[in-house]
């Protein structure tokens, strides 16, 4: 733009109705007939990805997206037949097998996300909103698309409610915050739902705008987003990092809200579960469970417990016959999933050099 300088002129033989960059060098133009990506980055012709769906000739086109690892994409379009409800129909369509599913719903969104219980674990998620156009009720489902044939995905289901004041309302933008496993949810009457990713838990509900927000972006400084409504307002919604789990941990409406609360600590490393960390290190250290002591100080946040005098309690408690000294059991503890900082290392350094 600064030059300015021409990148590229390709020729898409179909009429575009949507486009958008979905990375930064590829471009989708989303025609009557079928779905283009043109990369910038060569003179190659624009690619065709697949054919769009015959059901969704009389939608609207609203959003279309590809996942991180492009082995899928998601394209949605709304229509009404009645003129005054307004229904969603979504196309996901997974390139490696050249195969298609037909959902009615909303809004999607994809997100590699820590959602299992297993330390280090990524999983590929999609998440979306469905509503059948023969019911009333609309649900969320985040959904494993990056398992192998024979492994079990994750998939957790979950009722949306929207607001009294707000009947016929439905999701326009989905969007994920991976610094924190929360989906992110604005509907076409200005609400923002805080979707918890693992179970499927409403956190949080509030209007923020009466106007339609229109279009959204990640914002990759603070895992928020960033949105423009119809009258041109910009709004910045980010999660308050310090809050969060606290917030959970009061919050009477989230089922099982302390578990949850101390979870997302672990997994995200988040303030607000100190006491609980502490307790169960001690907790562990008490009994022998010296593993167990091990991983709490790898999950708990910042240098709560993983500083010099963690360092130095694990150098004075006993060995096991026939096991591993108790300071390198946390050392190779912590290397299972994270990097050790500056302290660790030094620490590790010693007993490695005699």
């Amino acid at each position: 733009m600064d030059g300015p300088k021409k990148l590229k002129q390709t020729e898409v033989k179909d009429t575009a109705v949507y486009w958008r960059w979905i990375n930064l060098t590829t471009l989708a133009v989303i025609g009557k007939s079928a779905v283009f990506h043109i990369d910038i980055s060569n003179n190659d012709a624009p690619t065709k990805m697949f054919d769009r769906n015959p059901q969704m000739a009389s939608c609207q086109i609203m959003s279309y997206d590809v996942n991180p690892q492009n082995k899928c994409a998601y394209l949605v379009g709304l229509y009404s037949s009645d003129q005054r409800s307004i229904n969603g129909q979504m196309q996901f369509f997974n390139f490696e097998k050249k195969q298609q599913t037909f959902i009615e719903g909303y809004s999607g969104c994809f997100a590699d996300l820590p959602v299992t219980d297993t330390p280090g674990e990524i999983t590929q998620c999609f998440a979306f909103c469905e509503k059948k156009s023969a019911e009333t009720t609309q649900r969320v489902h985040i959904i494993d698309v990056g398992s192998n044939p024979g492994q079990s995905k994750f998939k957790v289901t979950t009722e949306l409610q929207m607001a009294a004041d707000a009947p016929g309302d439905f999701p326009v933008l989905m969007q994920a915050a991976p610094k924190y496993g929360i989906i992110f949810m604005i509907t076409k009457f200005g609400y923002l739902f805080m979707i918890e990713a693992s179970k499927g838990a409403l956190i949080y509900r509030q209007r923020v705008t009466d106007q339609l927000i229109f279009a959204s972006v990640r914002n990759t400084v603070t895992d928020g987003m960033i949105c423009i409504n119809k009258v041109g307002q910009v709004l910045s919604i980010n999660v308050e990092e310090n809050n969060l789990v606290s917030f959970i941990m009061s919050a009477q409406h989230i089922p099982d809200n302390k578990t949850l609360a101390f979870k997302l600590a672990s997994k995200y490393h988040l303030a607000g579960a100190d006491e609980i960390f502490q307790q169960q290190f001690n907790t562990c250290v008490a009994s022998g469970d010296y593993a167990g002591a091990a991983r709490a100080a790898r999950d708990a946040p910042g240098t709560l417990l993983r500083n010099a005098e963690t360092i130095q309690k694990f150098k004075s408690l006993p060995a096991a016959p026939g096991s591993p000294q108790p300071i390198l059991l946390y050392f190779s503890t912590l290397l299972e999933t994270v990097k050790l900082n500056e302290i660790e290392s030094v620490e590790l350094a010693r007993p490695v050099l005699q």
